[in-house]
């Protein structure tokens, strides 16, 4: 039966096929990384001059600590944010709990799975290529996904760091903070 559905299927879409796929998802994965990168740096020098504009407004003693600690956390949570979308560490796992007994992870080269060159030769030469680009196609996509997730939450922490310190410049500089 596999083998009727692998030819079935090799009649419907051919490898080039997959293999664009394939390089979509990859694709789709550096812009996600390129995209995470000029924002984080964008954020970080946004951020530079955010603080230079407030520097000359004044606040009072009492409130100089939580203004440290809400500094602190507005500005380093988004570049943690930019950063993790560059360092997905839970790809693995999206990989790993879809993968069928008869894919051999040829696509992947791991010295734990092919000791030595005979190894791998002979996994290639047994592997179902359909299967195999499929089940790659399958992990960059959750991988891609995973990067999707993580720019937009870094974004949306940007825009609300942008939003926190734009409140507490107007507070500030209306003397709302003053005793």
């Amino acid at each position: 039966m596999s083998n009727d559905m692998t030819a079935s299927f090799h009649a419907k879409l051919d490898a080039d096929a997959l293999l664009a796929i394939l390089s979509e998802a990859q694709d789709t994965i550096r812009n996600y990384d390129t995209k995470a990168e000029i924002s984080g740096v964008g954020f970080i020098l946004a951020v530079g001059i955010v603080k230079q504009a407030g520097d000359s407004i004044m606040v009072p003693i009492e409130y100089a600590m939580f203004y440290v600690l809400a500094g602190w956390l507005v500005i380093v949570i988004p570049i943690i944010m930019f950063a993790l979308v560059l360092y997905p560490a839970r790809f693995d796992k999206t990989a790993t709990s879809v993968q069928p007994d008869d894919v051999r992870n040829v696509m992947y080269f791991d010295r734990r799975l092919f000791p030595n060159v005979d190894a791998y030769i002979e996994a290639t030469n047994k592997s179902d290529w359909a299967k195999e680009i499929v089940f790659e196609i399958m992990k960059v996509s959750g991988i891609r996904d995973i990067k999707r997730q993580r720019f937009l939450r870094a974004l949306f922490w940007s825009a609300g760091s942008f939003t926190f310190l734009f409140l507490s410049q107007m507070l500030r500089a209306s003397g709302a903070l003053t005793s």
